[in-house]
């Protein structure tokens, strides 16, 4: 049953979802230990989900590359270069990379706690996070650095092709599964999922649809703020007007993503997108907004005409 037309959410819920993180940790603190155990766990796991998230990208991209082209493929994007220069950019530690798989950072977290030493939960939390910061940009850009390898290497059909494996292998395999559940139970995975991207947003309600405004994408949006795609990492721009580009080159390499994993492929299953995401023209940082709506089945053709060129 549809529910457009009706509203899920109070403002006060809206304004709990567009809260940073460690807001939201704080309010459960206020409420109870468990609470806020419950909260920071949930926390933890959607930095540690886009992280691992970025690693299963790269592992289907090499996977692609080398069924298609083979040992000599894999060559082609093995450089590290990138991801050298990405570690001096975002200030990599080493404890950063020796802690990365460690859960006794956060079970430590989660005792101080249980243990009721709010000050000390909150300043071992804004270290973890700090953490999860750095390795989540190196990690991110790693991933646009592989993009970047094969599109130089192969050009724009053979990315797009690359990308399209590695959604169907990973993230695509979500979508039944999400746009089966209730409209105000996606909203709050998608708001979690772009804190876990840290990215800063703000959730509003329509009649027809949730709207995540995020005012800097995590990943692209920072990465051209951060010079990412000139002189500091020389991440590749994808100039054509290509289906990637929907038709309106340029774009950061990143976020071409976007038109394979979130438009064609799931309007070839669907006849929709999953979900609508209006990204900046061009080379600009932001905002974007990802448009969630109650009824996924009945997203109006004119909410993407930007997308397939009808509008």
């Amino acid at each position: 049953m549809s529910n457009s037309g009706q509203r899920l959410l109070s403002s006060e819920e809206l304004i709990k979802l567009s809260q940073p993180p460690r807001a939201d940790l704080v309010d459960a603190l206020a409420v109870s230990p468990e609470a806020a155990v419950e909260a920071f766990r949930r926390i933890d796991r959607a930095y540690r989900n886009f992280i691992d998230g970025f690693g299963a990208w790269i592992a289907q991209t090499q996977r692609f590359v080398d069924d298609r082209y083979g040992a000599k493929g894999l060559a082609k994007i093995g450089s590290a270069d990138d991801a050298y220069r990405s570690a001096l950019l975002h200030s990599l530690t080493d404890e950063d990379v020796s802690g990365r798989h460690q859960p006794d950072r956060a079970d430590h977290i989660a005792g101080l706690i249980e243990a009721g030493d709010h000050e000390a939960a909150l300043a071992a939390f804004d270290a973890l996070e700090a953490s999860y910061r750095r390795i989540h940009d190196v990690e991110g850009d790693r991933v646009a650095s592989v993009l970047s390898q094969v599109y130089r290497a192969w050009g724009p059909d053979v990315l797009e092709e690359s990308i399209r494996f590695a959604g169907e292998q990973t993230l695509l395999g979500w979508m039944p599964r999400d746009v089966a559940r209730p409209a105000e139970v996606r909203v709050r995975q998608w708001a979690g999922m772009q804190k876990g991207n840290f990215a800063d947003i703000t959730v509003e309600e329509n009649d027809d649809a949730f709207v995540i405004t995020v005012h800097l994408c995590g990943t692209c949006g920072r990465q051209v703020s951060n010079g990412c795609y000139g002189e500091t990492l020389d991440l590749a721009v994808v100039t054509e007007d290509h289906p990637l580009t929907f038709g309106k080159g340029p774009a950061p390499i990143y976020r071409t993503h976007v038109s394979v994993m979130h438009f064609w492929v799931p309007m070839e299953r669907t006849g929709v997108p999953w979900p609508v995401i209006q990204c900046p023209a061009g080379m600009g940082a932001g905002p974007c907004q990802i448009m969630l709506y109650k009824d996924p089945a009945a997203t109006p053709p004119e909410a993407y005409a930007f997308a397939t060129g009808s509008g």
